[in-house]
């Protein structure tokens, strides 16, 4: 899609724009209409409804517009950035005194490893590489200093980063996770930041409260992830599943390879912008969430689409050419690829969401 199709379809989604005037709009750049001959075409049609349209006046508008979103979402992607991408730095700073520091170092001489990890008002970083050694850094401020933290290695090969709760006021850990050993990954964090980078897997599963995270760069099956209160950035992931609970924010794919993706969102903006799909043939997504907006981006033309997008009290803007419509109100499309070839991918999309609105571009 242009850069122009993105700009009119946000000014319509923000309401500074009516359906009409970028119905036209639109109209006018798939045509490849004129300025001129547009503003003729506009004022004929304004003979019907009394007011004119100044096309370089909405131009401007939109071009003003996108670069106020671009800023916005900067801001917010560059602060979650920050906020995520500091952790080591955070973990790695001892100032309170109070604090502990203790390192565990494992030799990996197999595959199939299982590791469970948690952390406690403060942070956790998972970061693959190249190598054969698990490597965990934990500080902590324990209530008692009598009390510790430990990593041991059970009988089925299975890692376990444990300590008590009750007896901690913070819990912070970074480890170096060798990519190709592990198996199974479980991660639970109340209060924390996390990141999970670079690393292959056969199941992933979150358990988060009150969590901020950022999940890339990882290869693999299954992917769990169940979060409260927290914000959520998923990005150049290859998996056959993708099943996300988020709860009180927004969620943020980017270039995910997934087979089947569900995300369920309350009270969150959902938000995906794909460059490709090039693992599977066929791929499953549903997307819901209440009171925020969905907003897809596939930039790719090699898709065979099967669409079911509908929403109560918002409305549904479809983009895509080469679509046949069973089904077209402002607030329910049900439709699919109307002339479609056997090379490309199949995407079925189930779009839902109250009160907001639904694009795909």
């Amino acid at each position: 899609m242009s850069n122009e199709r993105i700009k009119i379809l946000k000014m319509l989604e923000k309401g500074e724009i009516t359906a009409d005037e970028a119905s036209r709009l639109l109209s006018a750049l798939e045509g490849g209409t004129s300025k001129q001959t547009y503003q003729n075409n506009d004022n004929n049609n304004n003979n019907n409804n009394n007011q004119s349209i100044d096309f370089t006046k909405i131009m401007n508008k939109i071009t003003n517009t996108t670069q106020i979103l671009a800023k916005k979402t900067s801001k917010i992607y560059g602060e979650l950035e920050k906020e995520v991408k500091n952790i080591i730095k955070n973990i790695n700073t001892t100032s309170n005194k109070n604090s502990f520091c203790k390192e565990f170092n494992f030799a990996l001489g197999d595959q199939d490893n299982n590791i469970e990890l948690k952390s406690l008002n403060g942070e956790m970083v998972l970061k693959g590489y190249n190598g054969d050694k698990l490597t965990l850094k934990a500080i902590y401020i324990p209530k008692d200093t009598t009390k510790t933290v430990d990593l041991y290695n059970s009988e089925n090969k299975k890692y376990i980063f444990t300590f008590k709760e009750e007896d901690f006021e913070k819990v912070s850990i970074e480890v170096l996770v060798p990519k190709k050993y592990f198996k199974n990954i479980n991660l639970s964090s109340i209060n924390s930041n996390f990141s999970l980078d670079s690393i292959n897997f056969e199941n992933i599963f979150c358990e988060t409260t009150k969590c901020n995270g950022i999940i890339e760069n990882v290869e693999g099956q299954n992917i769990n992830i169940n979060n409260i209160n927290g914000k959520l950035i998923v990005r150049n992931i290859k998996a056959n599943s993708l099943k996300i609970s988020n709860i009180n924010d927004y969620v943020k794919l980017n270039n995910v390879d997934i087979k089947d993706m569900s995300v369920d969102v309350l009270n969150g903006e959902i938000d995906v912008i794909n460059d490709y799909l090039n693992l599977f043939d066929n791929y499953d997504w549903k997307l819901e969430t209440q009171n925020n907006p969905i907003n897809i981006e596939i930039n790719t033309d090699n898709i065979n689409y099967n669409i079911n997008a509908k929403t109560s009290l918002g409305k549904v803007n479809i983009l895509k050419n080469n679509l046949i419509y069973s089904e077209k109100t402002d607030y329910k499309v049900i439709a699919k690829t109307e002339h479609t070839n056997d090379l490309f991918k199949s995407l079925n999309l189930s779009l839902e969401t109250t009160n907001s609105t639904i694009i795909l571009s």
